[in-house]
Order: structure tokens, then C-alpha cells, then sequence
């Protein structure tokens, strides 16, 4: 019973982790903000840091110098777009 509990606990951690490489794969870059994203490529999306959201367009990579200083801000003005929920 022990093994099992390990096998399945060990399981579900490497399973989170795989995930959660996947899931921010793609870069936002809105004006001065950056941030991940899993919006498509070249599509639409959104920045928000410190309550100002800034919509921006999402590349594979943050172009050099840039780090992530934002969150993913959702969909706001193109609720329609590929990507959005």
C-alpha cells in the first residue's frame, strides 16, 4: 500500500510539472510589460501590472533584455480572439 501511495504521489508531481511548462510557453509583450501567456502566436492579448492592463501581441520568445514584469491580463477588448475562454 505504501509503494503504491509513492508510485501515484509521484506520478501526479511529475505530471503537474510537465504541465506547467506547457501552459506559459508563449510571451506577451504589451508596450512596457511583459508576461506569459498561452494565447496563440502573433495573436492578441493582454499585460496587467500594478492595476493598469495593456493589450500587446504574442511573440514565441521575449525579445532580449525584456523579463516577465506582469501577469496575463485575459482577453478585456477581443473577447473573440483565438485563445480566449
Amino acid at each position: 500500500m505504501k509503494n503504491l501511495l509513492s508510485l501515484t504521489f509521484a506520478l501526479a508531481l511529475m505530471t503537474l510539472g510537465a504541465g506547467g511548462v506547457a501552459v506559459a510557453a508563449n510571451t506577451c509583450v504589451a508596450e512596457d510589460l511583459t508576461c506569459a501567456t498561452t494565447m496563440p502566436i502573433d495573436g492578441y492579448c493582454e499585460c496587467t501590472a500594478r492595476g493598469v492592463t495593456k493589450s500587446g501581441t504574442v511573440v514565441a520568445k521575449a525579445p532580449a533584455q525584456r523579463r516577465t514584469n506582469a501577469t496575463a491580463g485575459g482577453c478585456g477588448a477581443h473577447p473573440n480572439s483565438p485563445g480566449c475562454r
